[in-house]
């Protein structure tokens, strides 16, 4: 289940919708088994490498696979930033390079599996989705996103394929010299991405709330101009979110209590503010899910009563029409023998019972405020 301009509140786009880029997985394989479950979304895997200290960055796109032992340097933060999933033998070599088991690269080419954190003697494994969107469009990228936190200040990202969510990250690196971000290791690294995804999370909720926001004012005015596709499109875009965000809470929460020599000591009040984010975004996605079913009831409930504003007006008039017809069908009878046959004042008395009739039941129902 994000353009530019929060007042613009057309219906959000997701592109891809998670449940197409799901593969079928094939049955009974041992576990390991490297298949890419998922769409391909990028041209080819790109690998850029990020290695800085407090007096130094360097920023190169790899033209082969890195070699671990190469580009690492435990006095300064490695960071490998690997753009596209769907060429496999690419990525088993680079498991086998940086020593990422099997099941931990099966997990990052299941682009469907469910968001979740696992820890590891030598390492600190981070599965989630990255929703962002599109600048300048009203379009939400939904894109599965592995952190993988190693030793000797190394940080391996993987995603399928190029995205500007993490660009601040990057900028803050390029020209911070003498800023926290430099001074810190990988672990401060790593929560600064995730503090990124959070970020963008909550761009999208506020996204979504100006559309509910415009739904409702919409529906205050006339309920009738809505139409019904429009709230299932909201309805699809707050559950759409919230499938996708509802396991950070037991990311987060698990960062938080994590201990683990990967973390260092000064970095602990981070991932705290981080999960203090990441409850607050779930809280707020819970209520937006419940702001669009009021929605949603609330258009049922107008909807209805303007039927039976509309039912009531037709039985009023109905009503008033019984009397005039039971008169009508009295006097048009073909009986040779009837009293008022041949009285000159007849016709017009009829039509007088006609109007009494008629004025004295729309006096009645507008006393009884049926009308």
């Amino acid at each position: 289940m994000v353009g530019e301009k929060l007042m613009d509140r057309s219906p959000l786009k997701w592109i891809p919708l998670p449940r197409l880029a799901r593969k079928k997985r094939p049955v009974a394989l041992s576990p390991g088994s490297l298949i890419h479950l998922g769409q391909k979304r990028a041209e080819s895997q790109e690998v850029t490498l990020i290695a800085y200290d407090e007096s130094s960055v360097e920023i190169e796109k790899l033209r082969e696979l890195p070699e671990k032992h190469h580009y690492s340097i435990p006095e300064k933060v490695t960071w490998f930033h690997v753009t596209g999933l769907h060429e496999v033998e690419k990525l088993s070599v680079l498991g086998e390079e940086f020593g990422i088991s099997n099941l931990v690269l099966e997990d990052i080419l299941s682009t469907g599996s469910r968001p979740k954190i696992e820890k590891r003697d030598t390492e600190i494994f981070v599965v989630s989705k990255l929703i962002v969107i599109e600048p300048g469009q009203n379009t939400v990228d939904v894109q599965h996103l592995a952190v993988l936190l190693l030793p000797d200040n190394v940080l391996v990202t993987f995603l399928e394929a190029p995205s500007p969510a993490f660009d601040p990250v990057i900028e803050r690196i390029r020209s911070g010299s003498g800023g926290r971000i430099r001074r810190f290791g990988a672990d401060y690294l790593a929560w600064a991405l995730l503090d990124a995804m959070v970020d963008n999370y909550l761009y999208v909720i506020d996204r979504l709330d100006e559309a509910v926001a415009s739904m409702d004012d919409r529906l205050q005015l006339d309920a009738t101009d809505v139409d019904t596709g429009e709230l299932y499109e909201l309805k699809r875009d707050a559950g759409q979110l919230y499938r996708a965000i509802r396991p950070i809470r037991e990311i987060t929460g698990s960062l938080n209590r994590l201990d683990s020599p990967l973390l260092e000591e000064r970095t602990r009040p981070f991932f705290t503010d981080l999960n203090d984010h990441g409850l607050q975004v779930l809280e707020t996605t819970e209520d937006l899910r419940e702001s669009v079913s009021a929605l949603r009831d609330f258009y049922l409930a107008a909807v209805s009563n303007r039927m039976n504003e509309v039912m009531k007006v037709l039985t009023c008039f109905a009503t008033i029409f019984l009397p005039l017809t039971f008169i009508a069908g009295i006097y048009g009878m073909n009986f040779e023998h009837m009293p008022e046959l041949g009285v000159p004042w007849a016709y017009p008395a009829v039509w007088g019972v006609f109007a009494l009739c008629a004025a004295g039941m729309l006096w009645f129902f507008r006393r009884k405020k049926w009308l």
